[in-house]
């Protein structure tokens, strides 16, 4: 089974905490944004030099999720067909990412999963020691009240929604379905 870790926190503080941890394991990190009309999928690479534009990828209607990865691409070009990050061998050095999206009244929890069960060595120790960084904030607290997951977050003022099930069914924003169907997570 692969492992999973759910934070809520934003995009811009999540990389602030593991930029850090990503260029030690040699680590990049990929939004994936599909366009709703033609479904065309575009990939954004985080660097510090386009850090803005990665992180409004995140509030972008068309965000998807991020992904998390060892594999040594050759450069931007190779990263253009859909699902690549699930297939094979990218899959056994990438870590998929749902979330991070933040409003001025909700925050997102981040939810990250290692893809594959049978990992490579360079994302298993990069996914042990991201964990260990992340629980090392400042302020974190553990398990907001809603099932039996154990979810870290930064307290908060705002409403702290799940992470985006990218459901093409909901037709109204994904925050506003959330706060209208009470999906809300409670800081103990």
């Amino acid at each position: 089974m692969g492992q999973y870790f759910w934070i809520a926190i934003s995009a811009e503080q999540f990389f602030q905490y593991c930029g850090d941890t990503m260029e030690k394991h040699h680590e990049h990190a990929y939004v994936e944004t599909i366009n709703r009309r033609s479904g065309k999928r575009t990939y954004v690479k985080y660097s510090k030099e386009n850090q803005s534009a990665f992180l409004e990828s995140f509030s972008s209607a068309d965000y998807y999720g991020f992904y998390l990865t060892t594999y040594p691409f050759s450069d931007q070009e190779a990263i253009t067909s859909s699902g690549l990050f699930y297939d094979s061998p990218i899959a056994e050095y990438s870590i998929s990412g749902s979330g991070g999206y933040e409003t001025d009244r909700t925050r997102e929890i981040i939810h990250l999963r290692q893809i594959m069960k049978q990992a490579d060595k360079s994302v298993k120790a990069f996914f042990a020691a991201l964990q260990r960084n992340l629980k090392k904030i400042p302020d974190l607290r553990g398990t907001l009240s809603n099932g039996n997951k154990n979810y870290l977050y930064l307290p908060t003022t705002k409403s702290i929604i799940p992470q985006n099930a990218h459901s093409r069914l909901i037709e109204m924003p994904w925050e506003e379905h959330c706060l209208s169907k009470d999906l809300v997570y409670r800081q103990e």
